[in-house]
């Protein structure tokens, strides 16, 4: 409780540079994991303050003072209860049904839709190229079969490149110019150029005769769909609450699922359609219309989903952040407090909000080196559309060119892209992107592929169901070490199952082998699958929200991209057994990337990771190789039931510090 003296005296406002040395002063110990208040070091008034400048209480919708009173106790509260004296039962209510359930915020609802329907496009691009390739007799590939020195084919490098060029342009073009599009149109405008380039892409992809035109053509809708892989995670992560943020995320990775999915029903529904189904791959010949017809509706398809996205967007709400981001020519309070008024259960949880957003960003700049006290720090508003664009610009490189200079920016750069990296190293991507080719090695014909197709998107989908609350629950991290070792596992039974010269005949060991891979997926699904998405949109504070989650989305775009381009010739090359050998010892990569680099971020707002991220990753490490890793191999690998559980990180750190102060104490 803040002595209340304090707020009886006149208070003289303080100036940009005493708020500056009272923050830097209180805010010594930021190597502790302590989010008990996260607005420590900043009193009372001076929140009020800068609140009444924001919004004066005669122009703020009916919000009164004690009711920014009440909202400036929450927000220093935490993750603590609130006083049970100064809050109403309703207020009550309202904040623990917050912590309780996962949807209680009914204005949520458009934004999770919108989000929804831009992952499931994202799936429906991926079925679509995935099936495209089962007709690439009619794309003009060379026709020679002649294997080089490592045993492969130039058509299997084209094959390669044409599929891969929308994952390449997403990561090297769409992710890094999603940053100035979403600083200068917001998430929602940004979605609607995404749809829009994915809808141009979709149906000048159905008019294609020949597998260069088609690579073109992609790498428009692969802009697109980088475009979208930033901005709408970041939209979900920006509307959530803290408590239940990942659960909100889960709706990308779900509904990617569900577009792969409902993507291998539109192309059985277009095959059968259009009597293909039952054809062998080398009878689809260019004279015939109807296989024309159904390579041209197979990857037209998106257009629908594409088309969905736009009407979503014009329903949904655009990320109060957004309008926060006081450097930014678009910075608007009011227009970010009636947004959360709209999303949020209850007026005083949509003030705890735009209090901690606020001043998240000003304690930031509070603690930036060498800022002065008389420099200004006021919005670029009244600008011309050119002059915004330039101002956008500007900011957007400044965002890239300051993601490595902090420690805390760094060590989030390094846990989301290492995430991303173990997402591809996996071998998820192998049957997300060629199951058809790979399943066709059991059978000549493409209604088993196909079928083998529709069952990975189903079981990826329903699978990712258990992480809709336990991602909270359980935790990021948790799901990955728990996930990564069974994958590996499984894909090393796979591969000893597969026959060796890939032979066509269905029997009873290439049935277990698919059966490991399908159990692959689901243990995949709580885990990998969505987690990376959602680490990359929640790690990055405000300031570089954009940057971070552009940085690690291409990284994962990025190498979806190389594996695409080496997949054809890598199953060629080592068949099917040495390509699923190959990713089930990268499962273990993984699993020690993810061990000694990636930290927890469950139940922490957004505002709350900054704490999380600001310790040494040297010092994590040596954390997980000292204390966590003892403990799993006793716990789990002897069976040590009695181990005693080592301590929590923020109670290793206190102790390495105190110990230090005395050796410290001892030297002098």
């Amino acid at each position: 409780m803040e002595d209340q003296s304090s707020e009886n005296t006149p208070h003289q406002r303080k100036t940009f540079g005493d708020l500056a040395r009272s923050f830097t002063a209180n805010r010594t110990n930021l190597d502790r994991i302590d989010i008990a208040d996260p607005l420590r070091g900043v009193s009372n008034p001076d929140i009020r303050d800068d609140m009444k400048e924001l919004f004066p209480i005669s122009q703020s919708s009916g919000i009164n003072q004690e009711e920014w009173d009440k909202a400036i106790i929450l927000a220093k509260l935490g993750t603590r209860s609130p006083p049970l004296g100064r809050f109403t039962q309703e207020e009550l209510d309202s904040l623990r049904a917050e912590r309780e359930q996962v949807f209680f915020q009914s204005g949520i609802l458009p934004v999770i839709l919108t989000v929804a329907l831009a992952a499931f496009l994202q799936g429906h691009v991926q079925s679509s190229i995935n099936a495209g390739s089962l007709f690439e007799s009619l794309l003009k590939l060379d026709a020679g079969s002649d294997e080089n020195e490592i045993g492969t084919r130039k058509k299997d490098w084209e094959i390669g490149g044409m599929n891969a060029s929308p994952f390449l342009a997403a990561a090297i073009i769409g992710a890094p110019i999603s940053l100035p599009t979403n600083y200068y149109i917001g998430r929602r405008g940004a979605l609607i150029v995404s749809a829009l380039l994915i809808i141009a892409s979709s149906v000048s992809s159905a008019f294609c005769h020949d597998w260069i035109q088609l690579l073109g053509v992609r790498i428009v809708g692969g802009v697109g769909m980088g475009i979208k892989a930033v901005s709408a995670p970041i939209l979900a992560a920006e509307t959530a609450t803290g408590y239940w943020r990942g659960s909100i995320l889960i709706t990308w990775q779900l509904w990617v699922a569900c577009g792969i999915m409902i993507g291998f029903v539109a192309n059985l529904v277009i095959a059968k359609a259009t009597n293909v189904l039952f054809l062998k791959q080398n009878d689809i010949e260019t004279s015939d219309s109807n296989h024309w017809l159904a390579l041209q509706l197979i990857l037209g398809a998106p257009l629908v989903a594409s088309v969905a996205l736009l009407i979503s967007v014009y329903f949904c709400y655009e990320s109060s952040r957004f309008y926060m981001r006081e450097e930014s020519p678009n910075f608007d309070p009011n227009q970010a407090l009636k947004i959360l008024l709209r999303i949020r259960k209850s007026k005083l949880q949509a003030l705890r909000d735009i209090i901690l957003i606020r001043w998240s960003e000003k304690l930031k700049r509070l603690s930036e080196s060498n800022r002065s006290a008389g420099e200004s720090c006021s919005p670029e508003q009244g600008l011309t559309y050119a002059s915004q664009l330039r101002v956008v610009l500007r900011l957007s490189l400044n965002q890239y060119r300051t993601l490595f200079k902090t420690r805390r920016l760094r060590n989030a750069v390094w846990s989301t892209s290492t995430v991303a990296l173990a997402q591809q190293l996996c071998g998820i991507n192998v049957f997300a992107f060629y199951s058809n080719v790979v399943f066709n090695g059991t059978d000549s014909t493409i209604d088993k592929p196909r079928l083998y197709s529709f069952g990975f998107g189903a079981i990826n989908f329903l699978f990712c169901l258990p992480a809709m609350r336990t991602i909270d629950t359980f935790g990021r991290r948790t799901w990955l070490l728990a996930t990564l070792p069974i994958m590996g596992i499984l894909l090393a039974g796979a591969a000893g199952a597969f026959p060796l010269d890939d032979s066509t005949v269905v029997s009873p060991r290439v049935a277990a082998g698919i059966s490991l891979i399908l159990i692959f997926v689901a243990v995949y699904s709580p885990g990998l699958g969505p987690i990376p998405f959602t680490l990359a949109s929640e790690s990055f504070p405000l300031s570089h929200r954009e940057a971070g989650a552009s940085a690690a989305i291409a990284t994962n775009l990025f190498f979806a991209g190389i594996l695409t381009i080496i997949i054809p010739a890598m199953k060629q090359a080592f068949k099917t057994p040495g390509l699923l050998g190959f990713f089930a010892g990268m499962n273990f990569v993984a699993l020690i990337l993810v061990f000694f680099i990636v930290e927890e971020t469950r139940m922490f707002s957004l505002e709350e990771l900054d704490e999380v991220y600001n310790q040494k990753k040297s010092k994590f490490a040596k954390y997980q190789l000292s204390e966590m890793l003892p403990y799993f191999v006793k716990r789990y690998l002897f069976f040590q039931s009695g181990t005693k559980p080592p301590l929590r990180y923020d109670e290793w750190i206190a102790r390495e510090q105190d110990i230090s102060m005395e050796d410290l104490d001892a030297t002098r």
